[in-house]
């Protein structure tokens, strides 16, 4: 399961995912993150994506090569945020995206939410798109 969430007031888009995130799992919640991406319009490529991996235990290999490929495609670079940030306490998980986050210099792991928020919003001028965040969810 997960849940998508936008922040247009600080062009932020994040991810929540928890239980078993299988293959099918992993299409549906690319399917609506790139949908919430697209949702910030001018935006998309200069906000920041938090993905909260507190509810998973393991991520099985296929799952994670496909989530890896989505940060190498030249095809997904305008869906690209500037900052992404993983949010895990996991050890087997921290491994596992320590693999993903060697691929983008922009991304890192952290074991809390709100570091995380700090992390992404660090360099960040508030954006005023809109007073209103969205929510979608699968």
């Amino acid at each position: 399961m997960h849940k998508v969430v936008v922040d247009r007031s600080h062009a932020v888009v994040s991810l929540t995912a928890h239980g078993y995130f299988g293959e099918a799992a992993l299409r549906a919640a690319a399917t609506d993150l790139h949908r919430a991406i697209r949702s910030l319009g001018d935006y998309a490529g200069k906000h920041v994506t938090l993905y909260d991996m507190l509810g998973l235990t393991v991520v099985p290999p296929a799952v994670l090569d496909g989530f890896a490929r989505y940060f190498t495609d030249p095809a997904m670079a305008a869906l690209w945020a500037r900052r992404v940030a993983m949010v895990t306490r996991s050890p087997l998980v921290s491994l596992q995206m320590e693999r993903v986050a060697s691929l983008r210099p922009t991304m890192r792991l952290f074991a809390d939410r709100p570091r995380a928020m700090a992390w992404l919003l660090a360099d960040q001028a508030r954006l005023r798109t809109t007073s209103q965040p969205t929510a979608a969810s699968g």
